[in-house]
């Protein structure tokens, strides 16, 4: 895909597609920070760090209204130079096209010109900034991350994958296996932007991929684009959901639930965020996390901008409803106390992106410490069929069991249903006579 550039703005998709995704970045990063940072009353005594590997020149040109937005690495740097108590955060922004390196560094001389540029480009023993650009490639950038965190700890992460169009899953398993040696270990989130649409619309030099897994009937252009597909996925089972003749609608939504569960392999909860740039466009930013509190947080952030309904959930009526159906386990509990297995189960109605759960989860824990408990909790629940077991991809051997609920159970027996999808955030035109 050949770059464009405005000055020193690198040209995308424009105010229907990156403007949106820049301005939800722009929101999550501040909030994220501030939360993973030990807070303003605090000081933000803790570290933290925002690594872009897609970082291209931190700026955007939009050519539908002449403007020129800041991208994520502008955002990234933004938050840094610009806000008060943020000594513990780092960036690192990592651009591989050299043009676009070029651009980065010359958006940052003019909108922060007193910036030592220099220092951020040198020697990282010598760097003091904190800010730190990288024009390598991936194995030499991990390495250069790592000496980073051994010399003055990144802390909390969050790892930015923005291609073109996708990213390898090569490129993501090389960075999740040096961040999350351990079952769904937190302290990492990533954000993988991925243009749905384009694998069955085409774009550019990317034609639609094929409707049949017959490889004899594709041209060589769909064989190419089946190839480059290959890379996104850790194997070659997906061809069988989406090389199909089915609607193309239907195909985006089986390559999105593909994408979610290739990610559980290494994350508690996936966030695919929509947008729709154009009628029949669709892209997602994918939102992982180990961590209920971020990606709860990312789609509140979303679904008010996004202009989706706020979900109301009646605590005391599904407790009742509980009380009814499970008498033995509220026994000699005098009000406001309520059963550690109902508290687990609201938690992950409540709180768990699509209902996922295990023994670790980070709000568990809070409910109650004991280890023990907590499973046996988890498995009664198992048994009365309000949790279901999962399976995806081992990556770390043995490990807890893993669930999600079963929402058709949850409605039958406490009435509370499961969130409908998050609607498509709208082009930026459409928002404007919305408002």
């Amino acid at each position: 895909m050949a770059l464009k550039f405005h000055g020193n703005a690198i040209i995308l998709s424009g105010e229907t597609g990156t403007k949106p995704k820049s301005d939800i970045l722009g929101l999550y990063y501040p909030f994220w920070w501030g939360i993973a940072s030990g807070g303003k009353n605090q000081g933000h005594p803790k570290d933290t760090a925002i690594i872009d590997l897609n970082a291209a020149t931190g700026r955007v040109y939009v050519e539908e209204t002449g403007e020129e937005i800041l991208g994520s690495a502008g955002h990234a740097l933004q938050l840094k130079l610009e806000t008060p108590g943020t000594s513990r955060l780092k960036v690192i922004l990592v651009e591989q096209e050299p043009e676009c390196f070029s651009r980065l560094r010359n958006v940052i001389r003019e909108l922060w010109p007193i910036f030592p540029l220099s220092e951020a480009e040198g020697p990282i023993d010598k760097n003091t900034t904190q800010v730190y650009l990288v024009n390598k490639g991936l194995d030499e950038t991990l390495n250069i991350i790592e000496t980073i965190d051994t010399r003055s700890r990144l802390g909390l992460a969050i790892f930015l994958f923005d291609p073109l169009r996708s990213i390898a899953w090569d490129t993501v398993q090389k960075v999740a296996s040096r961040r999350i040696p351990t079952f769904y270990k937190i302290g990492t989130e990533f954000i993988i932007f991925l243009f749905t649409s384009d694998f069955f619309l085409g774009r550019d030099e990317f034609v639609p991929l094929p409707d049949t897994e017959d490889s004899a009937k594709w041209s060589s252009a769909e064989s190419d684009s089946v190839s480059k597909t290959d890379t996104i996925f850790p194997h070659k089972a997906w061809r069988h959901r989406l090389l199909t003749n089915k609607p193309v609608k239907e195909k985006e939504d089986r390559l999105v639930s593909l994408y979610k569960l290739t990610l559980h392999c290494w994350f508690r909860y996936v966030l695919p965020l929509p947008f729709r740039p154009k009628k029949d466009q669709i892209y997602h930013l994918f939102f992982c996390s180990n961590y209920e509190t971020g990606i709860r947080a990312t789609r509140s952030f979303y679904a008010k901008r996004a202009m989706n309904p706020r979900l109301t959930l009646d605590n005391s009526e599904a407790y009742k409803r509980f009380q009814q159906e499970h008498p033995e386990k509220a026994k000699g509990l005098a009000p406001p106390s309520k059963p550690l297995e109902f508290r687990i189960l609201w938690k992950v109605i409540k709180e768990h992106e699509e209902g996922y759960c295990d023994v670790l989860c980070q709000d568990l824990k809070k409910e109650d410490q004991s280890f023990g408990r907590r499973r046996n909790a988890l498995d009664w629940l198992h048994e009365k069929g309000y949790l279901e077991p999962v399976y995806y991809d081992n990556v770390w051997g043995n490990h807890p069991p893993r669930y999600v609920l079963n929402w058709r159970l949850v409605e039958q027996k406490l009435g509370v249903s499961a969130p409908p999808p998050l609607t498509p955030l709208p082009p930026t035109s459409e928002q404007r006579k919305l408002a």
